[in-house]
């Protein structure tokens, strides 16, 4: 090789010298040198600077694969900030989207969209349910579909997995999809497995009737003949609190059984969404299935507003706090608030950030090897978990109270959904692959987004590398 050809091909490369290697396998950290060159990792192993190259020195410093987020919604929000860094600065390199049923638009458009704009994270998605159904019946979606509106959505999904979906999300806790029975799911699901696809749910129910949910993912799962993924998995009402061995239980049973069913889930003991979500009921004037609703997460004090387009000077309240300023009941609150966005005529939007689950099952959903991690995130969202959740199991979940040794949480992060999402070029710190790379710092990275911050960015994410790029770091 003559002096100018090693002059250009050190030029382009990075060397990555004196940090720990943990590489995705779940396997041991070791020490070595990685070097990055034409956007791939190059090799890994006891490795000298050639003439010209970058060296990063990450002596104390942990080097791991892009992180994966299995479950989220940074694709909303990409137009304001293009390098998404709530999710960057996390080490998110790959953001699985489409969730919940959701769909923008048809997948491939959608996807070639998001790669115009991102100037940080990759993308993959799946074809939502929820926007199939609105497409083929409109406004008219509050019953069963036809067979020949089953037939119309099939088309649609056909054409979104054959332009890049990885399968098919359902939102079945919300319209349009809430009025979809489990036949309707079965039969699109059997398309996403025609093109080898998977099916991913946000269940029915994460409350009370989380058990039956979970068993209906199972159900479509086996009569479609394909992998399926409970999204965000908890157990979100105090009838259900303490039972998640239970659900692991009905897991691993069903994998006993030769079913490919796995789950995802994010490392917060509160959820949002749209305060509808209290409750599966569809009596939303009954001030009687709010104050039930309530009792069920522990009361007013566990709801706080975090979006009321029609009353802004109460978002970062909470039920109880308003009903304490205003004299209403907090159950004629909610009554009031679904009335005027979602009731006839309604306009405007809300949302809730709701307090109920218990760190006992959170802790055990996050250790069972086939529950991988997710943000459920969005771009400068008003839930902590779009800046935080991967910091967060880093910082409290693996160093601080050990539930989970540092290769394994890393493993969830990183080849667990890669794998699973079939994304062959990531997951591992491996030489061919793409450069997706994470260098940390274990004794410090920690989340600092809180419900009342929720866009604080996380602290002791060093470096973050996506295609050899880097787009966070001193440089970044």
């Amino acid at each position: 090789m003559t002096t100018a050809l090693i002059a250009l091909v050190a030029a382009s490369s990075i060397l990555i010298q004196g940090g720990t290697i943990v590489d995705g396998s779940g396997g041991p950290a070791f020490a070595a040198d990685l070097r990055i060159e034409g956007g791939r990792i190059a090799a890994l192993g006891d490795l000298k600077p050639l003439p010209g190259e970058r060296v990063i020195a990450a002596q104390g410093l942990v080097v791991a694969p892009g992180f994966i987020d299995a479950h989220s919604h940074a694709d909303g929000g990409l137009e304001r900030d293009l390098w998404a860094k709530s999710q960057i600065s996390q080490g998110i390199t790959t953001a699985v989207v489409g969730q919940d049923g959701s769909r923008p638009a048809p997948v491939g458009k959608h996807l070639a969209n998001l790669k115009r704009l991102s100037r940080g994270p990759k993308f993959a998605a799946f074809s939502g349910h929820g926007g199939l159904r609105r497409e083929v019946m409109g406004d008219d979606f509050k019953r069963r579909a036809t067979a020949e509106e089953v037939r119309k959505m099939s088309k649609l999904l056909d054409q979104d997995i054959r332009e890049g979906a990885l399968g098919l999300s359902t939102g079945l806790e919300y319209d349009p999809g809430h009025y979809a029975d489990t036949e309707e799911i079965v039969a699109l699901a059997r398309v996403a497995a025609k093109h080898g696809g998977m099916y991913i749910s946000h269940v029915r129910d994460e409350g009370n009737g989380a058990m039956e949910s979970f068993r209906e993912v199972i159900e479509i799962g086996r009569r479609a003949g394909l992998p399926a993924q409970i999204s965000h998995i908890k157990l979100g009402t105090a009838p259900v609190w303490g039972q998640a061995e239970r659900v692991l239980t009905l897991i691993q049973g069903s994998r006993n059984d030769g079913l490919d069913i796995t789950a995802d889930v994010y490392p917060y003991l509160y959820w949002q969404s749209t305060i509808t979500a209290l409750s599966v009921s569809r009596e939303w004037d009954s001030v009687d299935t709010w104050r039930r609703a309530l009792d069920e997460v522990g009361g007013p004090a566990q709801v706080l507003l975090t979006r009321y387009t029609h009353e802004p000077s109460w978002v970062g309240k909470t039920l109880a706090q308003i009903a304490e300023a205003t004299g209403y009941p907090a159950p004629e609150l909610i009554r009031q608030i679904v009335a005027k966005v979602h009731g006839p005529g309604g306009s405007g939007s809300e949302s809730v950030v709701v307090t109920a689950m218990t760190e006992a099952d959170l802790i055990a959903f996050m250790k069972h090897p086939q529950v991988m991690f997710c943000s459920d995130g969005s771009i400068a969202g008003s839930h902590p978990r779009g800046a935080g959740s991967f910091p967060r199991i880093l910082g409290r979940y693996v160093r601080e109270l050990g539930v989970l040794t540092l290769e394994e949480a890393v493993r969830k992060m990183t080849s667990f959904p890669a794998q699973r999402f079939k994304l062959k070029d990531r997951g591992l710190l491996k030489p061919g692959l793409r450069a997706d790379v994470v260098v940390f710092d274990p004794k410090t990275i920690a989340d600092r987004a809180t419900t009342s911050d929720p866009t604080a960015l996380s602290v002791g994410m060093e470096w973050v590398f996506v295609d050899g790029f880097d787009v966070w770091g001193p440089k970044g």
